[in-house]
This record gives C-alpha cells, sequence and structure tokens, in this order.
C-alpha cells in the first residue's frame, strides 16, 4: 500500500497542484507520519532555487493534512479542510536547494476537542535535519463520508 502518490495521494489532501508540497505518504501509523517532498525552481514557493520558509511550513502542513486525510480515508471519510494555528519552536537550519528529497516526519501529540491536532514536525534532507516546528492544525471537527 506505501508509498502512496499521485492522485491518491491528492485524495487525501484538499490542496491541489501547483499548491501541493508533499510527493509520497511513506508511512503512517496511530500518532506518526513521514512524507517526501522533491521540488524544481519553479516551484510556486522557490525563490533562488531554494524553498522559501512559507514552503518548508507548507510542507509540514500538509503533511499533517495528509495524516489526518488517511485517517479520515481508512474510515470511510472525506479528507478535511486544515489551517495553521499556530507555530512554535520553528528552526530552520538552511534552507532546502531545488532537487532535493524533502523527508518530514509528523509526530501527532495531542488532539483537542476533535479540531485541533498538536503536532511536533521535522523535515530532513538526507541524515540532515534543516527545519523543526510545533504546530496547532485546526480541522473541520467532523469529516463528510464519502
Amino acid at each position: 500500500m506505501f508509498p502512496i502518490s499521485g492522485d491518491k495521494l491528492t485524495n487525501l489532501i484538499p490542496q491541489k497542484p501547483p499548491f501541493v508540497f508533499i510527493d509520497s505518504l511513506n508511512e503512517v501509523s496511530e500518532n506518526k507520519c513521514i512524507t517526501t517532498f522533491t521540488f524544481t525552481a519553479d516551484n510556486v514557493l522557490c525563490e533562488n532555487g531554494k524553498l522559501m520558509i512559507a514552503g518548508l511550513l507548507e510542507n509540514l502542513a500538509q503533511s499533517a493534512g495528509c495524516k489526518m486525510g488517511h485517517d479520515d480515508f481508512m474510515q470511510g471519510k472525506k479528507p478535511r479542510v486544515g489551517f495553521i494555528g499556530e507555530v512554535k519552536n520553528f528552526s530552520v537550519l538552511r534552507l532546502p536547494v531545488a532537487g532535493e528529497e524533502l523527508t518530514t516526519e509528523i509526530i501527532v501529540e495531542g488532539k483537542v476537542f476533535g479540531a485541533v491536532t498538536l503536532i511536533a514536525g521535522k523535515v530532513n534532507v538526507g541524515e540532515e535535519e534543516i527545519a523543526s516546528c510545533n504546530m496547532k492544525v485546526f480541522f473541520e471537527p467532523e469529516a463528510e463520508t464519502v
């Protein structure tokens, strides 16, 4: 079943090209998911050959959304729309260069009232951690049945 990519992946998130910042869902469990993303120099959030900070945040948020979308799909529901509510402890050690593969790991640290998901995320290029943060992501409280 894994990795999930292409149309199967984009069915798990509400974003559509050119604003998709994940290429594949490689692993998912109860409290964790791992995605990958390789971007090109013509990406909408790429500047001077590097992914901008907004692109890193979007990659982290979409990875969290992909985890929720996968959970909803497994329950026969449509993916919920999510919004970044708060970002804390955001650290960027360097911006990735076009063509590098980002591996993003999301750990779900908690859920509040079924609408807010607390996550810890990190982005690596190979073994090198390049960014991390804690994030509150607000999701629609109830996913619709497909």
